[in-house]
């Protein structure tokens, strides 16, 4: 007789289990019930064999056995679900830790540059006039012309050159730079695109000549500010290194702008040193379309010269504006 009950029972577990997985009732399409299924799949089972017995109790009229198991049911789906929330929590913990480790690695590889340094105050502040020049011209009435957003990027252009002679950049590299930018004032005084490409060679220029020494020289970090700046980022300078934000790394359907990222290219190549750590600030972790838009931001800054020395994150605050990407040039503390 106890074998034939044994029998009877996994006759009723196997009914159960057939039902499960041919029919699916409203108590498995709660919200996590998807996600349980995935990442609890052993309690999720245990729910859905509590509701097929509990279906084959209906069909018997034993309504306290359908009650007591349709109740088991619930209970089992709502364990799935909490222990894939925390399962998801814990992907999500060492994703988080990684990236802080990636980034840990990258600093540490920066701080062990050797300390060659060269001073020149006057190069500075004559390039602080400089800058100030060009951000005059940008904001001048003019400013919706062409023509005055050439004047604009052909004085940074300059600017850029005399760094890059400063910096030992020799005449063979600097001559075909500065004839372009003489053609382009002469002959092409509105083609702004003409002179946004030039300041971008002028910007690898000067990278080049700062990637020679194996640090950043002092006055770097005021540099990299004022650049940031006169490019169109908000910049600091704190004791991790120089801080950069923008809200225009996304448009407005959240597409990856790529004028943003073209411009932080050019900080990139400007400012060779060290590592530079992104995050994005977001409404949630949890949230589907900023891991996309994200996603997609990493994708573009992989296209980069040099895509290791960039690590992404998300992070979730109130200090920043959903959207607003902060960078951080950590070899650029000092003045």
């Amino acid at each position: 007789m106890r074998w034939l009950g044994a029998l009877a029972l996994a006759t009723v577990l196997a009914c159960a289990s057939r039902q499960a997985r041919t029919t699916s009732p409203p108590i498995f399409e709660a919200p996590g019930a998807a996600l349980a299924k995935e990442l609890a799949p052993d309690l999720y089972r245990h729910a859905e064999i509590a509701w097929g017995v509990a279906e084959q109790a209906a069909q018997r009229g034993a309504e306290a056995e359908h009650r007591d198991h349709r109740t088991a049911a619930r209970l089992w789906l709502a364990a799935a679900i909490v222990e894939a929330e925390r399962v998801e929590l814990e992907r999500q913990r060492l994703a988080l830790q990684a990236e802080e480790e990636r980034w840990g690695r990258q600093l540490a590889r920066d701080q062990t540059a050797a300390s060659l340094v060269a001073e020149d105050i006057s190069r500075h502040e004559a390039r602080a006039i400089a800058l100030q020049e060009a951000e005059r011209l940008s904001n001048s009435p003019r400013r919706g012309s062409s023509q005055a957003q050439t004047s604009a990027l052909l004085t940074r252009v300059r600017l850029n050159l005399a760094l890059a002679k400063a910096l030992g950049a020799d005449d063979s590299a600097v001559e075909p730079l500065d004839t372009r930018a003489r053609m382009i004032e002469e002959r092409y005084p509105d083609s702004a695109d003409r002179a946004d490409e030039l300041l971008h060679d002028s910007e690898s220029l000067i990278g080049d000549m700062r990637e020679k020494w194996p640090e950043p020289l002092p006055g770097a970090a005021v540099e990299l500010v004022e650049t940031a700046l006169v490019t169109g980022f908000s910049a600091d300078r704190g004791n991790t290194g120089v801080v950069i934000r923008s809200q225009r790394f996304f448009g407005a359907s959240g597409q990856v702008s790529a004028a943003t990222v073209k411009r932080f290219r050019g900080l990139l190549d400007a400012f060779p040193h060290g590592p530079v750590a992104c995050q994005v600030a977001v409404p949630t972790l949890g949230s589907r379309a900023w891991s996309r838009r994200v996603a997609a931001l990493v994708e573009r800054f992989a296209r980069l010269e040099d895509p290791s020395r960039i690590s992404t994150g998300m992070v979730v605050t109130d200090a920043l504006a959903a959207g607003t990407v902060q960078c951080t040039f950590a070899a650029y503390r000092r003045p």
